[in-house]
């Protein structure tokens, strides 16, 4: 029987406008979850996106967060600064990044030590590719981007979340089986059992993403060990995805009535 609250992460990416966030903040209002919902909007839209939902639970995140704490780092926003704006989460590792900045295990593991430092939530993000996946080193890949991500991180007292996200199917139409994700998924508990110990490996809560949609988010959510969802396309159409939180809200109802 799962305990962990259920979590659902927009990722809006290179994406939005003051229309969607005019439309998403509408879809929003009289609207109650029993699990946790988060936005990551561009930075610009981060403050509007705060104002509009003051009154809200809904949290709001950012894509990415800085390995730095200051200096001269153009272009870079620290965990500090997001705290201070009123950020409560930030994706780390997201397989763009990685691709098209170069981010590396051992920056994700930076990054995830200051964002913890500095009070924020990180979802550290892993995944394979469609050529590792065929060549079966799934495992292999999670492994090292796991114990390289969270290596010497404390987690006494603090929360972490990690999501998968299967490269080959992010913005492809394609998504994993529920029953392929949950085998990965309890991979990856195992492998955070190993890094820390099986009592904190139990609290993490690992989500699923990849082409996530209103028709799949349900059967995603009834697997044991996927505890959340990092939504990317769909988190584009506020229906949609209020749809994919009132399903996983649903599943958290569920389960404090089975507790």
């Amino acid at each position: 029987m799962k305990h962990r609250k259920p979590i659902v992460i927009a990722n809006w990416k290179l994406n939005g406008g003051l229309d969607l966030i005019c439309t998403s903040v509408a879809s929003f209002i009289g609207k109650q979850f029993a699990a946790q919902i988060a936005i990551c909007p561009p930075y610009l839209y981060m403050r509007d996106m705060l104002t509009f939902l003051q009154y809200s639970e809904l949290q709001i995140g950012s894509q990415n967060v800085s390995r730095y704490e200051s200096g001269a780092y153009t272009g870079e926003t620290s965990a500090q600064m997001l705290k201070q704006a009123g950020c409560s989460l930030c994706l780390i590792g997201h397989s763009e990044r990685r691709a098209m900045f170069a981010e590396n295990n051992e920056g994700c593991q930076i990054k995830v030590r200051t964002a913890l430092n500095h009070g924020l939530l990180p979802v550290l993000c892993v995944g394979e590719n469609q050529q590792q996946r065929e060549a079966n080193i799934t495992e292999a890949v999670l492994r090292e981007q796991l114990r390289g991500g969270l290596s010497d991180i404390d987690l006494a007292g603090k929360a972490l979340c990690v999501a998968y996200e299967p490269v080959w199917a992010i913005g492809t139409g394609l998504a994993a089986t529920p029953a392929i994700a949950q085998q990965v998924h309890q991979f990856i508990r195992a492998e955070l059992t190993q890094i820390f110990d099986a009592e904190t490996a139990n609290r993490v809560r690992i989500l699923y993403g990849g082409s996530v949609t209103k028709s799949n988010a349900r059967d995603l959510l009834q697997q044991a060990d996927i505890d959340g969802l990092l939504v990317g396309g769909a988190s584009l159409d506020p229906g949609h995805f209020v749809a994919i939180c009132e399903q996983a809200s649903e599943f958290a109802v569920i389960e404090r009535v089975a507790i």
